[in-house]
């Protein structure tokens, strides 16, 4: 994990493009993060966040953005009646925000398993487009 580590602390952003899976990131990603953003590399502790307090975090990452780009099985309305504000708040808040990144762009590409092949070549072509502005 330690090669990994120096990746992420040589990147200027990071970007995560993967499936939503239950909720988040598929767990390959997940596991990684975990493994990859440890307590005394992404985070630290206030002796308050020691004894439980959330506010107690000390964010150790100094990447000013990260992009995330999902594709989901969910529509769009899915998204907009809550399943986008809980996915900002787990992995935009918690797993990114919360060790230190200070901008987090999160993008979805909704129901690709049923699109038509316009909308995939449009969520194609987006894809492409941020990650060569990012």
């Amino acid at each position: 994990m330690a090669a990994q580590q120096a990746k992420v602390a040589r990147a200027q952003a990071l970007a995560f493009i993967a499936p939503v899976y239950f909720m988040g990131f598929p767990a390959i990603l997940k596991g990684w993060i975990e493994r990859v953003f440890t307590l005394g590399f992404a985070f630290g502790l206030t002796p308050e966040g020691w004894r439980g307090d959330i506010r107690g975090r000390l964010p150790l990452l100094r990447h000013e953005k990260a992009l995330i780009m999902q594709s989901t099985i969910w529509d769009e309305r899915a998204y907009q009646e809550g399943l986008a504000a809980a996915m900002k708040l787990l992995v935009a808040e918690y797993c990114l925000r919360y060790p230190g990144i200070k901008t987090v762009e999160h993008v979805y590409f909704h129901a690709v398993h049923g699109a038509d092949e316009a909308t995939r070549r449009g969520y194609l072509d987006e894809a492409y487009r941020r990650g060569r502005e990012f």
